[in-house]
């Protein structure tokens, strides 16, 4: 693998937005414990961006989604020196073969070390909701709820196939005994979004393959915004 920056990374996913017509903001990036680097922001379609950016707040009324490109430091290190770059840093010993016989030849070598096929470099996580106001103006109905579960679901099926993991997150007031589409209870979603996850090997991983995997995600992004859109047009038809 090429040697890769975080800056890179996130130049690189933020190119696969913008090529799909989506517009980011708020932009943070910092580190977590022990070794993760993560890089956020939240993505609009660019023409609903550009009306954010005017100040029309009252304006604007669209779904974004969230995104977080999470990176192993360890593993980008290790990913941009190779197995030999490794080898600079560890001592090495005679380790004795237990499966060796007196007076027979010795066997072959222990196998050379090779990065494990099943470590990630790091995540994709995004995360498509609506605008508040789209819940805040729902009515509390149960079979508008559950409907609402149906379509999202959909949704999740369809734009997830390309993604390595796919939920359905929604929340509501429920009162004590009460369910989703209890018809006895008033429950309004509090919170409605769809979670995508897309994995980022560490293995035989570079510029190329981080690039469509980032061009996964953003028509994963893309899709689910749409899709979210949809889904609460159809609520209010």
């Amino acid at each position: 693998m090429a040697e890769i920056t975080r800056h890179q990374l996130g130049a690189l996913l933020l190119s696969a937005l913008r090529d799909r017509g989506l517009g980011a903001r708020d932009l943070f990036e910092g580190r977590q414990e022990p070794l993760s680097w993560f890089f956020r922001a939240v993505a609009y379609d660019q023409s609903e961006l550009d009306i954010l950016e005017s100040g029309a707040l009252d304006a604007l009324h669209a779904p974004s989604a969230m995104i977080e490109l999470v990176i192993d430091e360890m593993a980008l290190g290790l990913a941009n020196i190779g197995i030999e770059g490794l080898g600079t840093y560890l001592a090495a010993s005679a380790v004795p073969r237990h499966d060796a016989v007196p007076g027979h030849e010795a066997p072959e070598p222990l196998a050379a070390l090779e990065l494990d096929g099943e470590v990630m470099l790091g995540y994709v996580h995004i995360d498509v909701a609506p605008p508040a106001l789209w819940l805040d103006e729902r009515e509390s109905n149960p079979s508008r709820n559950d409907a609402l579960a149906t379509r999202l679901s959909r949704v999740a099926q369809e734009v997830g196939a390309v993604s390595d993991t796919v939920e359905v997150h929604i929340e509501g007031a429920l009162d004590p005994g009460g369910g989703w589409t209890d018809p006895t209870e008033n429950v309004r979603p509090a919170g409605v979004a769809v979670h995508f996850t897309f994995d980022i090997p560490l293995a035989d991983t570079g510029k190329r393959e981080l690039a469509a995997i980032f061009a996964r995600a953003a028509d994963g992004a893309r899709d689910a915004v749409e899709g979210m859109r949809s889904v609460f047009r159809g609520d209010h038809e």
